[in-house]
């Protein structure tokens, strides 16, 4: 009989996940950049890309990767290296980005938001969800006595309380759009944002 984990396990997974979703991050960074550039529809893409990729991330440590990065070290700080300076590279984008679309009758029409599979990869060189990863199946994954069940059930319930996270943060971007009347405002705007994005990546980096 599969040794199914029962909920006294489940629910703090959901009470990690939640803190660790909605809290400030590259991915929060994104989707709110994403809303109030683009507005809600065009930014489903990226939101199903994070909602999707980061559960498969955290699946894949449950499975094995996770032994991977702890057997050769090297392997996890040229994950992190890559990472951060992809973010860095991103924030840089963020912050240069020419406002476009000001027009609020219309909405947002010009420029490419980010697609599907783009965040969908963004998780596999993000550095807070690694760590969200590693620390999630080292706290409650290691002594499961089927880890590859208990796995898939925190794969699961990250995604479920992915979804409205991301809502929460791509909706917070489309009201946020509505004060963007000028020029001015939207660089202002875009700036924060890469600085939020910077400093999302110093306990990573610190730690």
């Amino acid at each position: 009989m599969l040794d199914v984990p029962s909920l006294e396990f489940v629910w703090p997974v959901v009470l990690f996940a939640t803190v660790a979703l909605l809290s400030p991050g590259p991915n929060t960074v994104l989707l709110t950049t994403s809303g109030a550039s683009f507005g809600f529809r065009r930014s489903l893409p990226a939101m199903a890309g994070i909602c999707f990729g980061a559960p498969l991330l955290i699946l894949a440590v449950g499975l094995g990767l996770g032994t991977i990065l702890e057997t050769i070290p090297q392997t996890r700080i040229a994950i992190e290296i890559i990472g951060i300076a992809y973010m860095l590279w991103l924030a840089w984008k963020i912050a240069s980005a020419e406002p476009r679309g000001l027009d609020q009758s219309v909405g947002p029409t010009e420029g490419t938001p980010v697609g599907l599979i783009q965040a969908a990869l963004l998780q596999w060189v993000n550095p807070k969800v690694w760590t969200m990863a590693v620390a999630t199946m080292g706290a409650y994954g290691a002594a499961a006595n089927n880890p590859t069940i208990q796995a898939v059930i925190i794969a699961l319930v990250f995604f479920v309380v992915c979804v409205p996270a991301a809502v929460i943060w791509t909706g917070f971007g489309v009201a946020v759009r509505r004060l963007l009347a000028t020029r001015r405002a939207v660089r202002i705007f875009n700036w924060v944002m890469a600085v939020l994005l910077v400093a999302s990546l110093i306990p990573i980096i610190l730690g």
